[in-house]
């Protein structure tokens, strides 16, 4: 079972217990257990020292976990914005088609309506899963972009909608290249590798302190956890816009197929 399944098929608040859970479980054992074994009195002889360190710790975590939350945020609201501009240019080829001879325009209409169900159909579960789109929405671009290709002007009057319809399909092509690389995530390996390492550091920092009380000791250490937890599970379902409880929002690509076979089935 991949992560990207886990992802997908646990409900959004499973996954955040889990993850939170985790944390919180991690760093008030690790806390607990070190209290135990070396006792209160010799935990807080090291307070002067572990909490000037602790400082700097966490500062730095929290502006490496700050800067990669604000960076995926905008990536995902980048990827929403190209899928509405992409839903945006199937209907202004639809459009465009109207000015070509019948013909040659009930063929790109059919082309791209058949793209469109084709992205939203195919690409969009594969998308979920991880991959880079479908076969079927790969063939219906390619038969879109054959279709304009074939079109040839018929009198100098029709070179600007000609060209209009390839710089169109050309779009087309381009946000279809934007949304397909926006799948695997923005987050190299690398970085990951920091966030996590950066995480378990911060979170077995509170087993250098130690208070005469546990209880408001434990409850400090609990909240610390639970705050990095939902945090890091913010910018883990962020960084892949088409998966995860909340993914990207196919509506305006919904709501384009509607109105052009709308508009198709009244012969607009």
């Amino acid at each position: 079972m991949s992560g990207l399944h886990i992802l997908n098929t646990t409900p959004s608040w499973v996954l955040a217990a889990l993850l939170i859970g985790l944390c919180v479980f991690f760093s008030v054992g690790l806390q607990l257990l070190i209290r135990r074994i070396y006792g209160v009195d010799f935990i807080a002889s090291n307070h002067e020292v572990a909490g000037f360190k602790y400082a700097v710790v966490g500062v730095a975590y929290a502006v490496l976990l700050a800067f990669v939350v604000v960076s995926v945020w905008e990536d995902f609201d980048e990827t929403q914005q190209d899928v509405h501009a992409e839903a945006g240019r199937f209907y202004d080829v639809y459009r465009n088609s109207f000015d070509f001879a019948e013909e040659d325009g009930a063929k790109i209409r059919a082309a791209i309506i058949a793209y469109a169900k084709a992205v939203r159909e195919k690409d969009w579960p594969a998308m979920r899963d991880g991959f880079r789109g479908s076969d079927e929405g790969a063939d219906a671009y390619t038969r879109l972009s054959r279709t304009v290709g074939e079109i040839r002007a018929k009198n100098t009057q029709m070179l600007p909608s000609l060209d209009h319809a390839i710089a169109l399909q050309q779009d087309v092509a381009d946000y279809r290249i934007w949304r397909l690389s926006d799948v695997g995530g923005h987050m190299t390996p690398m970085v990951w590798f920091v966030l996590i390492l950066g995480g378990i550091i911060t979170l077995a920092y509170p087993a250098f302190f130690a208070t005469k009380k546990v209880g408001p000791q434990v409850l400090m250490t609990a909240g610390l956890a639970m705050i990095i937890g939902a945090t890091f599970l913010l910018a883990v379902n962020l960084n892949y816009p088409f998966s995860g409880p909340e993914p990207v929002d196919p509506a305006a690509i919904d709501t384009v197929i509607e109105r052009m076979a709308t508009e198709e089935a009244k012969g607009e």
